[in-house]
């Protein structure tokens, strides 16, 4: 017992120290992309703008924002089916979790989260249920890259948006194609892992590992899975770009659907950026590029973004207290996400 506390205190110290100049990185550019957010601001005219905004297309815009969330937990039910069969909408929490702590924790860490309490309260492999969110993460920036130059056809887009987009298509096919071989061929991959020159307790540890992030990866076999996921993932997107374009209406700026679905996909593709906790400052900075594409300017543009970020988390925070409330979890256990016990065949022996 005394060994397996060891070692989750060993994780935790060994995580923070292997991410913290990552952290201080993260905090750093979010500074840089605040600054370059604000400024050519006028943030009388930007406090004018949240002051007088519409409260009730803002609800209306936070009920779409909700039920993105909806569709989200139908997308991985049906990436988590393969691994276990559960209700479709018992997984809405612990999906929530997982945006919750993106708000808390930096780089990400909040997919983490979600892989663990998920993987612990459904009795899953926490490998294959982070696997499914992998997926998850594949498939909005392939539908980002596809919605881009679908809308670039008919939009002026400065040159260097463009490259940038270039190179998410590039690298993240890169990655779709590799995720994809690998789950058709999982046992070439095993025996090639296999070969590498490790102790045995870490190489067992490995081929555990990634056994069961395979599990994860099932959807690539099964076409008709695919189709769902990839049509409801446009569906998560479509739906959050209703909620844009009303919360845009709060504050007098009339955009079309799509036009809101570019606001999103430059968004989405900005926080890749490693930055602060909640995506600060990426969120700020490419929003307003984006409005800047249809000629909104800046000081009004910055007043939709970051009020729209504050009002995202704000409800993020609230289903997340709810979520903790409602699955009898404590806040204390959502930062327990870097023990790996249960996916460790050496720890399970010491139980």
């Amino acid at each position: 017992m005394n060994s397996r506390k060891e070692l989750k205190i060993r994780n935790k110290d060994e995580i923070i120290k292997k991410h913290i100049f990552k952290i201080i990185l993260g905090f750093a550019i979010s500074v840089l992309l605040i600054y370059l957010s604000i400024r050519n601001v006028d943030f009388k005219h930007s406090f004018e703008l949240i002051k007088n905004a519409n409260i009730y297309f803002i609800i209306m815009s936070m009920m779409f924002f909700v039920f993105s969330y909806v569709v989200r937990t139908v997308r991985w039910y049906f990436l988590l089916t393969p691994l276990k069969k559960i209700g479709v909408f018992r997984s809405f929490y612990f999906l929530i979790f997982g945006f919750f702590m993106n708000n808390i924790l930096p780089l990400r860490l909040g997919e983490f989260v979600r892989a663990k309490v998920a993987g612990e309260k459904f009795k899953i492999s926490r490998s294959g249920v982070f696997a499914t969110v992998v997926v998850e993460r594949l498939m909005d920036v392939i539908i980002f890259i596809i919605c881009f130059f679908l809308i670039a056809i008919f939009v002026e887009i400065p040159q260097w948006l463009k490259n940038t987009f270039l190179s998410c298509a590039l690298i993240f096919g890169t990655i779709t194609i590799f995720l994809f071989f690998m789950s058709k061929g999982k046992d070439k991959f095993l025996k090639l892992i296999s070969k590498i020159k490790l102790p045995k307790k870490i190489l067992d540890i490995v081929l555990s590992l990634f056994s069961k992030f395979t599990t994860g990866l099932s959807f690539f076999n099964n076409w008709k899975l695919a189709l769902k996921v990839f049509v409801f993932s446009f569906l998560v997107w479509l739906i959050e770009a209703y909620s844009y374009m009303y919360f845009f209406k709060a504050f007098g700026v009339d955009i079309s659907v799509m036009q809101a679905l570019f606001v999103i996909v430059v968004i989405g593709v900005g926080v890749i950026i490693p930055t602060a906790p909640g995506f600060i400052g990426a969120i700020e900075f490419m929003g307003v590029v984006a409005l800047g594409v249809f000629g909104i300017q800046e000081s009004v543009a910055f007043a939709c973004i970051a009020s729209l970020h504050v009002a995202d988390m704000i409800v993020l925070y609230i289903l997340g207290f709810m979520g903790i409330a409602k699955e009898k979890i404590s806040f204390y256990d959502l930062f327990k996400f870097a023990t790996i016990e249960e996916d460790n065949p050496e720890v399970k022996n010491e139980k």
